[in-house]
């Protein structure tokens, strides 16, 4: 790869970065919400969820990601949780009457643009895009954090200090990261 086209690629991540933040930003200030807890409450706002694997396959991330945003709307009043009446082990998650107010007034979330546009690609782009960025995130080591969601904070330990081997890493540990900044979540 030339210098121009390593430029031109880190230009690119630098955009999708800035466009992503921005985002989490205007929908912080619009509805007091991450974009993720926004992204969870318009994945439910058509059908509820019959459990949380269901809920993290329409998210397309993974279960322990997904409860962390969903304990937190919980708590907002904004999902309801309730067992499920086929198997008790599982829990249905629907949103209450004020999720769906903060659903209808909130902007859109740009996952929803994103995997849209991922989406439209033919199976070979799609088969390219990822195969290019797992080598990038391999080879820079981002590999050995797991994938929470967009712009989700990690829930910290008893001593305030981040879990390693979560988003923001070491940014976290060492209160650099956009939340120890000044940016605090509802």
């Amino acid at each position: 790869m030339s210098t121009s086209d390593s430029a031109a690629a880190f230009d690119a991540l630098r955009r999708i970065v800035r466009y992503l933040r921005i985002a989490d930003r205007e929908i912080e200030q619009a509805c007091g919400l991450s974009v993720a807890q926004l992204f969870v409450l318009r994945a439910l706002s058509d059908t509820p969820a019959q459990s949380l694997a269901d809920l993290a396959q329409r998210t397309l991330t993974d279960q322990s990601s997904v409860s962390t945003v969903v304990a937190r709307l919980v708590e907002r009043k904004l999902i309801d949780r309730k067992p499920s009446r086929v198997d008790r082990r599982r829990a249905e998650l629907s949103l209450t009457p004020a999720g769906r107010r903060v659903v209808l007034t909130a902007p859109l979330v740009p996952q929803a643009r994103m995997i849209a546009t991922i989406d439209e690609m033919t199976s070979d782009r799609r088969a390219e895009l990822a195969r290019s960025l797992e080598g990038l995130a391999a080879a820079i080591g981002a590999n050995a954090v797991s994938p929470a969601m967009l712009f989700e904070d990690e829930p910290a330990t008893k001593n305030g200090r981040h879990r390693r081997g979560t988003r923001g890493g070491a940014r976290a540990a060492s209160g650099t990261s956009p939340r120890a900044r000044g940016r605090s979540r509802a």
